[in-house]
C-alpha cells in the first residue's frame, strides 16, 4: 500500500511515469515544441509493460496475487511537467503553460485508455468488469465518445490506468 494511492485491502500499486522533458523538441531554442505523437507511442508500450509487471509479479500473499488478477490496476502518469514547460518557453503558472498541461494530460489519458482498450481485445478485459457500472463512472463519461464506445464493445484490461505519483 502507498500513501499517495488510496487501494483497497491486498491492492497494489503498480506505477509509471513518463518524464515529458524527452518529448520536448529544440528545448530552449526558437523551435521547441512538444513531441505528443511519440508521447503517445511511449505511453502505448508503458501501458503494456506496467500491464505485464502485475503477470510478471511473485506476490508474497495470494490475496495480492487474486485482487491483481481481478481489477488489473495501473497507474501511469508523468514527471517533469514544470521543467518541460520552461524547455519550451512557458511559464507554468500561464495561461499558456495550464492550457499545454491540459492537452498533455488528456493526450496521454487518450493514450492510455487506448493501449488497455486494445489490450482488452487482445487478452482479455479485466475479469470484474462491469462496462455499464464502469461507463456510469464520472472519469469514464468525461472520456471522448469514441473510446466509451470501443470499452462498451471490447472491455478494458486496466481497471485502474492513470496515476501522478510524487515523482
Amino acid at each position: 500500500p502507498c500513501g499517495e494511492q488510496p487501494l483497497p485491502g491486498y491492492g497494489c500499486c503498480d506505477l509509471g511515469s513518463l518524464n515529458l522533458t524527452a518529448f520536448v523538441t529544440d528545448p530552449f531554442g526558437d523551435d521547441a515544441a512538444f513531441d505528443f505523437d511519440r508521447m503517445r507511442e511511449v505511453a502505448t508500450v508503458a501501458v503494456r509493460m506496467l500491464d505485464l509487471v502485475l503477470d510478471a509479479t511473485v506476490w508474497p500473499l495470494p490475496q495480492q496475487a487474486a485482487e491483481s488478477r481481478a481489477k488489473r490496476r495501473i497507474g501511469l502518469g508523468f514527471l517533469g511537467l514544470g521543467s518541460a514547460l520552461v524547455m519550451l518557453g512557458l511559464r507554468y503558472d500561464s495561461s499558456e503553460g495550464r492550457a499545454l498541461a491540459a492537452r498533455i494530460s488528456g493526450a496521454l489519458r487518450d493514450a492510455a485508455y487506448t493501449a488497455s482498450i486494445e489490450l482488452a481485445r487482445e487478452k482479455g478485459a479485466f475479469p470484474l468488469v462491469d462496462a455499464d457500472k464502469y461507463l456510469g463512472r464520472q472519469c469514464v463519461a468525461r472520456l471522448p465518445e469514441p473510446l466509451r464506445a470501443a470499452i462498451a464493445e471490447h472491455g478494458i484490461r486496466n481497471s485502474h490506468l492513470l496515476s501522478i505519483a510524487p515523482t
